[in-house]
């Protein structure tokens, strides 16, 4: 069916949003994976350097294995998608997210006065950090796959089908939380007592928790929420499997 074409105010674009029970959920959905999405990817400029004491050459390297996992964590998810359903691949690597962001929260940091693989206990933790990273990638996937699968099920649910408004509601979200997690983050780093003028192992105790929250526990309760808001999502994976 083709979307009907005719002119809305502001009001009534906001009363249309607001009646469409499912795309709230959508919505609601995309603003909490995109924040734990973009927290971790900002924060982990100082996890991987200031907490973790990772070379700084090497912590911009290590992020690739993040990039590889989630590449193959898209394929895997629309696979699941496609035989249980995209709610069903929502939860499984929501869950593989929320794993990775608590054993963030237990990792140790390398011992800045050995090399990296200059000892067996760094070695442990380096390989430690690395598998943690490849199950957040797997999981972090989510965010960008199954938020706008949901999309074309929540715009059905409008009879006059307006994907475009409904698609541009999702970039504002997007950039609303890009924002947010900045603004966020500088509040936060500043209230620890970070500063960048200290070396890395000069920072407050309290800047490194504050770092770990973020990189950790934080991400994993937004991915809960998100988990929470479409715990009634009628999802039988039709969608993916036309």
């Amino acid at each position: 069916r083709r979307p009907e074409s005719g002119r809305g105010t502001t009001r009534r674009l906001l009363q249309r949003v607001g009646r469409n029970g499912r795309f709230l959920m959508v919505l609601g959905l995309y603003l909490l994976l995109w924040c734990a999405l973009q927290l971790m990817q900002a924060v982990s400029l100082f996890f991987l350097p200031v907490v973790l004491q990772v070379p700084e050459g090497l912590s911009k390297l290590i992020l690739l294995p993040f990039l590889l996992s989630s590449l193959g964590g898209l394929w895997l998810w629309t696979t699941v998608a496609h035989r249980r359903g995209r709610v069903y691949a929502l939860r499984w690597g929501g869950s593989l997210w929320i794993a990775g962001c608590l054993l963030v929260m237990v990792l140790q940091p390398l011992d800045p006065g050995t090399a990296v693989l200059g000892s067996s206990a760094n070695a442990l933790r380096l390989f430690a950090l690395i598998g943690t990273i490849v199950l957040a990638g797997m999981g972090a996937s989510t965010a960008y796959l199954i938020p706008w699968s949901l999309l074309p099920d929540a715009i059905d649910a409008d009879p006059e089908k307006p994907a475009g408004q409904y698609s541009a509601w999702m970039v504002l979200a997007q950039k609303v939380c890009i924002s947010a997690v900045i603004a966020l983050l500088g509040v936060l780093l500043s209230a620890s007592g970070y500063s960048e003028a200290l070396a890395a192992s000069a920072q407050p105790h309290s800047a490194l928790v504050a770092i770990r929250l973020c990189m950790g526990l934080i991400p994993a309760v937004l991915v809960v929420l998100g988990l929470l808001v479409m715990r009634r999502w009628p999802d039988k994976g039709l969608h993916l499997q036309q």
